[in-house]
């Protein structure tokens, strides 16, 4: 089985216990890129996003877009391979000016989508095997 099936499949199993346990991970304070506190740079790497169109890949819970869009105003889509992870994050956070989800593989989704000024991922491009993509783009 690819590495991208068995990535859905764990992430959508992750994604169905969320709401059984009412677990919803708090919108940060600020973007943290390693689990280490006070290990990297914060939302200042993206430069100024106000305004601008940024890319979450892999968003998950929704809950770092969401605090792109209400701390520095850019308008966030997540984009998210589990459709249990999806929809927990676009039901939770439906509401949420400047923030919008998609389901799907993120290379293929941008293969349709406006450019973005800004793309980021957290703790997402590790679970990815570059080789499949490699291949394809020769």
């Amino acid at each position: 089985m690819p590495v991208e099936d068995i990535n859905t499949q764990a992430w959508t199993i992750y994604g169905r216990r969320q709401p059984a346990r009412s677990s919803m991970p708090p919108i940060p304070d600020h973007l943290a890129w390693t689990p280490w506190e006070g290990v990297g740079p914060g939302a200042e790497v993206l430069g100024d996003i106000t305004g601008r169109r940024v890319l979450d890949i892999g968003s998950g819970a929704g809950h770092h877009a969401v605090h792109l869009a209400q701390a520095h105003g850019a308008r966030v889509t997540g984009i998210e391979l589990s459709p249990t992870q999806h929809e927990h994050a676009a039901s939770t956070h439906a509401e949420v000016p400047g923030v919008e989800f998609g389901h799907g593989d993120v290379v293929e989704y941008l293969a349709e989508a406006a450019p973005f000024d800004a793309a980021y991922a957290i703790g997402t491009l590790g679970f990815t095997d570059p080789a499949p993509r490699a291949a394809r783009a020769v």
